[in-house]
């Protein structure tokens, strides 16, 4: 199994900068009815914001899609696909909560969790088994 993770992280990078881009702004909910024109009509704030989120579930939907009709729809969902997601929630949660600061030493602990130790033992694991393997 190969993965494109630099298309991976484009695509997570292109969100967490919108998203922080929406934020300087300066949006809050009392703007959702907000709109600029486009072509003659009215988009209001909501429908971008809607379409935010709606773009990559459909996204998601054509991935899986176009997978199947190559041949390489995925027979379980990837340990690292259900890490990556896990994470996306967890980091959703810390929008709009810079100042209290939640989790600090816990995130702080994952960090180091997986850079120090869950990665790297793993990594000697699988050297160990391709060698026992050969």
């Amino acid at each position: 199994m190969s993965t494109d993770w630099q298309q991976i992280r484009d695509m997570m990078n292109t969100v967490i900068d919108s998203c922080e881009q929406i934020e300087a702004a300066g949006y809050c909910e009392e703007y959702r009815s907000a709109k600029v024109p486009i072509d003659g009509r009215d988009y209001s704030v909501h429908e971008f914001l809607i379409s935010a989120w709606t773009l990559p579930e459909n996204l998601r939907y054509r991935i899986i899609q176009e997978r199947h009709d190559q041949g390489t729809s995925l027979p379980y969902v990837p340990e690292s696909a259900r890490a990556l997601v896990a994470m996306a929630q967890a980091c959703a949660e810390l929008i709009g909560a810079r100042e209290t600061a939640p989790a600090k030493q816990a995130i702080s602990g994952m960090r180091h969790w997986y850079s120090q130790y869950a990665v790297p033992h793993l990594k000697t694991a699988l050297e160990q088994a391709k060698k026992a393997e050969a």
